[in-house]
């Protein structure tokens, strides 16, 4: 409300307090015999206390204050932000959600909490008019609005998430725009917006990059590469400790100088548990989320593969040697489709010349499948019994770029005879002169296939040199796939920088899962699935019968480096008060109230007040 109607429901609540107060009760009318015992005790005069005297006065005071209270809970005051001016038009108070708004502060608050004290204030100084509230995490969080309640609502239930340096809410007919922010993450804004520094320096210990790189020993799954910066300004010891899975496998003590980063590469046998965690703990530590990285070590244990067929000696000789790979051969009367179990499910099914019922529910490499093959034909043909013709010594001349042929030399490469599939999910990645698919991929919620059209007995396909790159390739890109909606050729740099944030996954995704097997909600535009990775952890993402398990992390040094700020980019900067309190005002005044009014009743029944 206005001041003007502030301060005429203060007065007038203070005025009825009083009044009702002072109302004089009528005394009750009693018939007694004699007025000659009254009258000795009327005509006894005594000393009165000096608190007998006051007691009234400071009831009636009470009164009025417990009134004041009250009312001031329903006015909500604020103090006026910005030197004293109210917003007019739309107000837009942007919150800086980057992770180092968690830091911790000298008197105990954090950067963040600082933050939502101040957007308090600026929305209670704009009270009356349209408000909205926005993170760099969340966008637009509630508003436009002139309900101050469904702000506190939002600032309550709004935390650092991280986000995207470039990303910057919008509200149409914002006449004010406010950003709080610690200068962590420089980011461009314009001249009208005012920028409210929350920044405080302190110091900080922070991991800084946990990646896991191929490693050259052949006993090891992986060399994890560790780094940690100590952004204190004295030396100070800094605890590391590594766990795989829930066993400690590190715990030592390092001596870090001031500004110093320390590295360690640490092998990482085969064996074990793939989720890796490393903490640390230091003294002098103002941040606790960089305290913890994550990483997959993807080739700690090797692939299940199954392979189905009659005579499959030419795919033993080339998995025994492989250590990454256990491979189980079975006949096709042999063949389970469905597992007992989840644990018995093997993450690649390979079928040689020989094709199920159905579609298998395991991500499958199929080498030649019988062509009469229903599911694996166009639904025309299937009705028919109509098989697409073959050709004959065809010509693979064209290199292709999908990552199942990726590196294949096709001069090599000798092919006697190429069937033809017309299945629409089946996609060819690898064509001869003709045309005729040599290598099909197909890609769905439900299934995950790969399919070589010729056999070895059609071809020089064992002894070309592109057998072990096209059969490496397969397996990998079924058994390990990368389902995020980019995908580069290096899967292993996509779980190295996976940070939190908006993250787009390929449309074949159906669940994301994260830390303590939480379930990410997925919002699908067109054929791209979009996920808000919140918190640093483990997560899996699942799609096509496979499952992709990667290791978010926020590890930066922007964001450790706590005694750093960016300079504003606008003109017009505020710095915020140190010790601002998180709760809006009224609260307290309805405690005030609220006490006030237990001490008169405690008071007044033992007599003590009137």
């Amino acid at each position: 409300m206005a001041a003007w109607q502030a301060w005429l429901l203060l007065a007038g609540a203070a005025a009825l307090a009083a009044g009702l107060f002072l109302i004089k009760l009528r005394p009750p009318r009693l018939l007694i015999p004699s007025i000659l015992v009254w009258t000795r005790v009327l005509n006894d005069v005594r000393q009165q206390t000096l608190w007998e005297r006051i007691r009234r006065a400071v009831s009636l005071i009470a009164t009025v204050v417990i009134a004041l209270a009250l009312a001031l809970a329903v006015v909500r005051p604020g103090r006026v932000a910005d030197g004293g001016a109210r917003a007019a038009g739309r107000l837009l108070v942007v919150l800086d959600a980057s992770w180092s708004m968690e830091a911790a502060t000298r008197r105990g608050e954090t950067r963040w909490e600082r933050a939502v004290a101040e957007a308090r204030r600026l929305f209670t100084s704009s009270s009356g008019a349209e408000m909205a509230l926005a993170t760099t995490a969340d966008g637009l969080i509630e508003g436009p609005t002139t309900d101050l309640a469904l702000i506190e609502t939002a600032l309550e239930r709004s935390q650092p998430g991280g986000g995207d340096a470039s990303a910057w809410p919008r509200l149409a007919g914002a006449t004010a725009v406010h950003f709080i922010t610690d200068g962590a993450t420089a980011r461009p804004l314009d001249p009208a917006v005012v920028v409210h520094s929350v920044f405080e320096p302190a110091p900080n210990v922070g991991i800084t990059a946990l990646e896991v790189r191929p490693s050259l020993t052949p006993g090891n799954a992986g060399d994890a590469y560790l780094e940690i910066g100590n952004f204190a300004p004295s030396a100070q010891k800094v605890r590391v400790r590594i766990n795989r899975g829930a066993a400690e496998v590190l715990s030592r003590e390092l001596d870090a100088a001031p500004s110093e980063l320390l590295r360690q590469v640490l092998p990482i046998p085969r064996g074990g548990d793939p989720a890796l965690t490393v903490r640390i703990d230091a003294p002098q530590n103002a941040l606790a989320t960089d305290d913890e990285a994550f990483a997959w070590v993807a080739r700690a244990r090797p692939l299940v593969v199954t392979v189905v067929g009659a005579q499959t000696q030419w795919l033993r000789a080339a998995f025994e040697r492989d250590p990454d790979v256990r491979a189980t051969f079975v006949d096709p009367a042999g063949y389970a489709a469905r597992p007992a179990t989840a644990s018995a499910r093997p993450d690649v099914i390979i079928f040689d010349r020989w094709a199920p019922p159905a579609a298998p529910a395991s991500p499958a490499l199929f080498f030649a499948p019988p062509a009469g093959t229903p599911w694996l034909l166009a639904q025309a043909d299937a009705a028919s019994s109509r098989s697409t013709p073959d050709e004959r010594a065809p010509k693979w001349e064209i290199p292709g770029s999908h990552p199942v042929v990726q590196g294949v030399d096709p001069f090599t490469l000798t092919v006697d005879r190429a069937r033809s599939y017309s299945a629409p999910a089946l996609v060819p990645v690898a064509q001869s002169s003709q045309g005729t698919p040599l290598v099909y991929v197909s890609e769905s919620p439900d299934t995950r296939l790969v399919v070589v059209t010729f056999s070895i007995n059609e071809s020089n396909l064992t002894a070309a040199p592109g057998f072990p790159v096209l059969l490496g390739n397969a397996v990998d890109w079924l058994a390990r796939p990368v389902l995020f909606a980019s995908q580069p050729r290096d899967a292993d740099v996509v779980h190295r920088l996976q940070r939190p944030g908006l993250t787009a996954f390929a449309g074949v995704v159906t669940t994301v899962s994260g830390p303590a097997n939480s379930e990410v909600p997925l919002t699908r535009v067109g054929q791209t699935a979009f996920a808000r990775l919140r918190v640093p952890g483990i997560y899996t993402a699942q799609g096509g019968g496979a499952r992709s398990t990667f290791a978010v992390n926020i590890s930066d040094p922007q964001l450790s480096n706590l005694s750093r700020t960016t300079p504003a980019a606008s003109g017009r900067m505020v710095t915020v008060a140190a010790g601002a309190s998180g709760a809006p005002w009224w609260v307290y005044f309805a405690v005030a109230a609220l006490v006030l009014a237990l001490a008169e009743w405690w008071t007044w029944q033992r007599r003590i007040t009137v």
